[in-house]
């Protein structure tokens, strides 16, 4: 059986399996559960529609719910956990849905928690980035202004400013001036490994290398548009290194800046692409929000069909019927654990 066939074959197994959508609910504060980004109900109702699209069985619980069932061994059977409880301040919490899926022997998507507590703790990655030889920002002393503050547990660009802050435990890096950029990584089911989407690039408006994807813009979604870049080989073999450190084999992103410190050569950084030499890490996000219209749908719509992945999409298309990039994922990170 070719790796076609063998594809087609482990899309048709899937149909049937039960897949639980673990959430937290919205307002919710209590000790280790407070989030400061709360799953929306058209973010579930998207994972949703792809378990019934890859005719799979849900399972619609919250955290605590999952929880108390798990310990008392009253859930009913599960082929595969959907973890949504993403965005807490405690990293340790963050990790306890994949660390009870373990002690279940039940899969855990996107990633299991030794991914979770290594990845999103931006200093340790950073850390692992830079031993793969990913280029890493300088950290720089408190009594430099010139840097960028990322707060260590924090995602969605929360509390990302410039400046360094006292009160609160993060990095402060060297400012990298020039185009912020994320690369989109998924498991690939025909060549049976991890594979790299088109890279974004978060173009500013203002066509200033000093600006960079704030708090602000991002709630607003304004100061930016979208288009792609490529990156070298070299580059992109580090990042796959990266992502095989952490233990992820679903789906994630890394986050970068490439650097330029003139506004006038902009343009010519998207022709010359994300080289080793001028791109340095940011964080790798471990557990992406795939949001209509964010950079992970857009990297994902500008497949062109010489690739792999584009063929991983039609081919599932010709097994399953119409997909969108949920069922898309959902599908690819079921068969990587088979």
């Amino acid at each position: 059986m070719n790796k076609i066939e063998q594809y087609k074959e482990s899309l048709r197994k899937i149909k049937g399996k039960t897949v639980a959508i673990v959430y937290i609910f919205e307002g919710d504060t209590g000790e280790g559960f407070e989030h400061f980004y709360i799953w929306k109900s058209n973010i579930i109702a998207k994972w949703m529609n792809a378990v019934q699209e890859l005719s799979c069985l849900p399972l619609i619980i919250d955290v605590r719910t999952f929880i108390d069932k798990a310990i008392n061994r009253t859930l009913p059977h599960i082929d595969y956990v959907l973890n949504l409880n993403s965005g807490t301040y405690n990293l340790s919490t963050m990790a306890l849905v994949p660390a009870m899926c373990s002690a279940m022997n039940v899969p855990c998507i996107p990633c299991n928690a030794v991914s979770i507590v290594t990845g999103e703790q931006k200093e340790l990655s950073n850390h692992i980035a830079s031993s793969l030889g990913i280029k890493v920002p300088k950290t720089l002393n408190p009594s430099d202004n010139t840097g960028i503050f990322r707060p260590i547990n924090l995602g969605n660009s929360l509390g990302v400013h410039r400046g360094y802050e006292a009160n609160r435990k993060g990095l402060y890096q060297e400012f990298i001036p020039g185009y912020e950029i994320t690369t989109p990584i998924v498991y690939n089911p025909l060549l049976k490994e991890m594979d790299i989407l088109p890279t974004v690039v978060f173009q500013p408006i203002s066509n200033d290398p000093a600006w960079y994807y704030g708090e602000k813009d991002k709630t607003a979604q304004t100061g930016y548009k979208f288009c792609t870049i490529n990156l070298e080989d070299s580059l992109k073999k580090k990042y796959i290194d990266l992502v095989n450190t952490l233990s992820i084999q679903t789906f994630c992103r890394i986050d970068a800046r490439i650097k330029c410190e003139n506004s006038k050569n902009l343009n010519s950084i998207l022709e010359v692409g994300g080289l080793l030499d001028n791109t340095y890490f940011i964080e790798i996000n471990v557990m992406p929000t795939i949001r209509d219209n964010n950079s992970f749908c857009y990297s994902f719509n500008k497949l062109t069909e010489d690739t792999p992945l584009y063929q991983c999409i039609r081919l599932q298309r010709e097994i399953m019927g119409t997909i969108n990039i949920n069922s898309f994922l959902l599908a690819c990170s079921m068969i990587s654990f088979r």
